[in-house]
């Protein structure tokens, strides 16, 4: 089986812009959006970074900034 490699999702200005408002909402060290399904969100944690604990609505914030952006959207704490 290949590896799979994460892919970031290609964001515009409002898009970035959306992702930094998010981090800020939600308390994250980082977001990260992924444009493909075959991506890995562990592989963050090569470099790093944990999922950070939401609660059910961050997890809606996070969810909505998915629709948005066409991704897959993680929230990330620094180990």
């Amino acid at each position: 089986m290949p590896e799979q490699i994460s892919i970031w999702a290609s964001l515009d200005e409002r898009g970035l812009g959306l992702v930094v408002e998010a981090e800020r909402t939600l308390g994250a060290d980082v977001v990260l959006v992924y444009g493909s399904a075959e991506a890995r969100p562990d592989s963050a944690t090569r470099v790093g970074l944990r999922p950070a604990p939401l609660d059910a609505t961050q997890l809606e914030c996070l969810q909505g900034l998915e629709q948005m952006l066409g991704g897959v959207a993680v929230a990330y704490q620094r180990a």
